[in-house]
């Protein structure tokens, strides 16, 4: 391991080691911390990796990297069914030409062995700028009975979701006017994204989206959204994934995955800012906003977990799916 110089910033430069088809090759990583602990990397902060065509997670890296056998200390080995994991978030998309962030849930393993159905979950950010071909997809390709869109009323009004025929329309915003602006003028601030998760708003949004699981017409799919298809929609895919029995480590990896699907947009902001003559503070706020943090999610489920005492007490509890429901839910969507 060996820090060098990319550009006009201080880079930490490693190896890894790659199977065999896979080509091995250099990456620089921006990072706050770095350690090397019990034969692992780990990794804090954020990164930035120069690879266009693969999906690294720094949470899969830091459980899948290894000093690799006889190599120098700054090399690393990344197994072959690490990287089957490293991968795996980038499958799920959906390349639609006039939407992005779109995801199909199908394919995520559970903790009981079974699979998340594919064509039958699906998250994207918003609707408005559909083409005829991505109309076609998501009707004809995906069967796509219920849009249900999380954005403000304000939002919908602005930039609203095409017309899409024979699909049921609901719009149900997990944000109030009031927490929406509470939260863009409160830079890093964990407290509002909790109110996703737990305030009684939220809770009967969440609520009403696992009716509407429930009870949307057989072998049709269910797309739910909100503007990037991030925070909101990301909390909503954690809480679904968690229903159905998928891993924490899995939900997470699909919630941060975020981050990889809009870099393309964040980039083009900061350099719009930058143009504009940005400060430091500004630009930072818009690789924030831009994106997601793990560490808001995980400070919802600590909320979560101190006023419920777990989160599948609080889908029974706080969301009121009951056992029942929950078995019914996983019955539809696993196989």
């Amino acid at each position: 391991m060996f820090w060098g110089q990319l550009g006009s910033r201080r880079a930490l430069i490693f190896t890894i080691s790659l199977p065999n088809q896979y080509q091995a090759k250099t990456l620089p990583f921006y990072t706050k911390s770095v350690t090397l602990e019990v034969a692992r990397l780990t990794m804090l902060g954020g990164f930035y990796m120069k690879e266009q065509n693969e999906s690294f997670a720094a949470s899969a890296l830091s459980e899948g990297a290894i000093p690799a056998a006889g190599e120098a200390t700054n090399t690393f080995s990344v197994s072959q069914p690490a990287l089957r994991t490293l991968k795996s978030v980038k499958e799920h998309e959906i390349h639609l030409q006039g939407a992005f962030n779109v995801r199909d849930m199908g394919g995520y393993p559970t903790k009981d062995g079974l699979v998340v159905k594919s064509h039958l979950l699906l998250r994207s950010a918003r609707l408005n700028a559909l083409t005829s071909a991505d109309v076609n997809t998501l009707i004809n390709t995906y069967n796509l009975g219920v849009d249900f869109d999380l954005r403000r009323p304000e939002e919908v009004s602005e930039l609203p979701d095409r017309f899409l025929p024979g699909v049921k329309y609901i719009n149900d915003s997990v944000d109030t006017r009031e927490t929406y602006y509470y939260h863009i003028n409160a830079e890093n601030n964990r407290k509002h994204y909790r109110t996703y998760v737990t305030s009684e708003h939220a809770r009967k949004v969440y609520h009403n989206l696992f009716m509407a699981l429930l009870e949307k017409p057989m072998g049709k799919s269910l797309l739910w959204h909100c503007a990037s298809g991030k925070d909101r929609t990301g909390v909503a895919a954690s809480l679904i994934l968690y229903v159905l029995g998928v891993d924490s480590r899995t939900i997470f990896k699909d919630y941060v995955a975020s981050n990889d699907f809009l870099k393309p947009r964040i980039d083009a902001r900061i350099a719009r800012l930058k143009e504009k003559g940005a400060t430091r503070s500004e630009i930072k706020f818009a690789k924030v906003d831009g994106g997601v943090d793990l560490s808001y999610l995980k400070a919802a489920i600590d909320e979560v977990k101190r006023d419920y005492g777990s989160v599948a007490d609080f889908i029974t509890n706080g969301l009121h799916i009951t056992k029942e429901q929950q078995a019914r839910l996983q019955e539809m969507y696993l196989a």
